[in-house]
């Protein structure tokens, strides 16, 4: 487990506790997911920075006490996906706005 990830898991798993069950239950099913991503389960070259970008985006909105897609539902079977477009550029935006905030 890289750095970058064990960060934003530490703080996710601060969130956790105070979500109602349904919430804390798919977002569970989320880093159980994201925990188990390997060289040997993903087709990804990048599967770290993809799950990277999941973590902290979860992360993100945990802060933000806002989940929103695709943290509303379990995830899918199989190896992670990219994370859509416009989901990353919801991180992006959040991580500017944080910035200014704190500048």
């Amino acid at each position: 487990m890289d750095l970058a990830f064990k960060k934003e898991l530490d703080e996710v798993m601060g969130y956790l506790e105070k979500l109602p069950t349904k919430e804390r239950v798919i977002l569970n099913n989320w880093l159980k997911k994201l925990k188990k991503a390997n060289d040997e389960t993903q087709e990804l070259k990048n599967w770290r920075e993809v799950r990277n970008e999941y973590i902290t985006l979860m992360n993100n909105q945990l802060r933000r006490s806002d989940i929103i897609e695709p943290f509303l539902a379990r995830p899918e079977l199989g190896p992670l996906r990219p994370v859509p477009k416009k989901l990353a550029y919801t991180k992006m935006k959040f991580t500017l706005c944080a910035e200014e905030e704190s500048g």
